[in-house]
């Protein structure tokens, strides 16, 4: 995250300060009749990309690839390298689901995944693969917004096992249904419109920096998702920072008189219990 995050306050700030980052990967001097650049345009189709082809008038240096943003030059490497990652591409740890520590010259600036149309179903599958990552490292923060309450407790079994494994989890939610019990878990009932209409899931790293990862997604028509799936560890930092400033004080707690799950702390909900009994 550079100068221009600094205006971000907010998780749709933060999704649309994603999709505005693009990168361009410029292939100088390739063969014409080379269909290189097809292929890294459908490798890279979400990682937003764009790959563009141009000849220097002494048609010097040959088949070389510049990777750049809006403001700087990110990496240079020869397109014989991008052969050789079209050619392995092998499925590994790394962040972009191949072992990428051979070409991290380049895919360490791509590790961001935009998407303009993941429904429910596809958005809970890319939510599992940042759980799984948690669930092996045992420990740190995870927090994750699924709208409403009442999808949160179906994910009752998955974040109640997270924190039994040593992970502390905060799930957040508009209070369509009583928030549910997820055992050590924090549940944040909230009724604001970022929380109903994003959809998130953020990991701190358990103190691995190159563990931190976030999923961000708006919805824009019913059922219909944008947004990106990013390893930025400060925009990860900046997420749950917001989060954890803004919902801090909103956990529904379970009350140790009537035993249901209310938004409120523990002292008051005992002194509102007093209160009553005395009426």
């Amino acid at each position: 995250m550079g100068a221009d995050s600094a205006a971000l306050v907010d998780l749709r700030d933060s999704i649309e300060y994603i999709r505005h980052r693009e990168k361009e990967l410029r292939l100088l001097n390739v063969d014409p009749t080379d269909g290189i650049h097809e292929e890294l345009g459908a490798f890279f189709e979400t990682q937003n990309v764009r790959i563009t082809v141009d000849r220097t008038v002494s048609g010097k240096p040959e088949e070389v690839a510049v990777l750049s943003n809006a403001t700087e030059v990110l990496a240079v490497v020869d397109v014989s390298t991008l052969r050789g990652l079209l050619k392995d591409v092998p499925t590994g740890a790394g962040d972009l689901g191949i072992a990428d520590r051979e070409y991290a010259s380049v895919l360490r600036h791509l590790k961001e995944t935009t998407f303009t149309s993941y429904d429910t179903q596809q958005l809970l599958y890319a939510s599992r693969e940042i759980e799984d990552r948690a669930r092996r490292v045992g420990q740190g923060s995870i927090h994750t917004g699924f709208q409403r309450c009442s999808v949160i407790a179906e994910q009752r079994s998955i974040y109640a096992d997270l924190a039994r494994r040593g992970v502390s989890v905060h799930a957040y939610g508009v209070p369509d249904a009583t928030p549910p019990d997820l055992g050590s878990s924090h549940v944040h009932a909230v009724s604001a419109d970022e929380i109903a209409e994003t959809w998130f899931v953020a990991f701190d790293g358990g103190g691995d920096d190159t563990q931190k990862t976030a999923l961000l997604a708006h919805e824009h028509d019913e059922n219909t998702f944008y947004g990106s799936w990013t390893y930025d560890q400060a925009l990860v930092d900046h997420v749950i920072g917001h989060l954890t400033r803004t919902y801090e004080f909103s956990i529904a707690v379970r009350c140790p008189v009537c035993k249901l799950l209310r938004r409120d702390t523990i002292p008051k909900l005992k002194s509102r219990h007093r209160k009553l009994a005395n009426t």
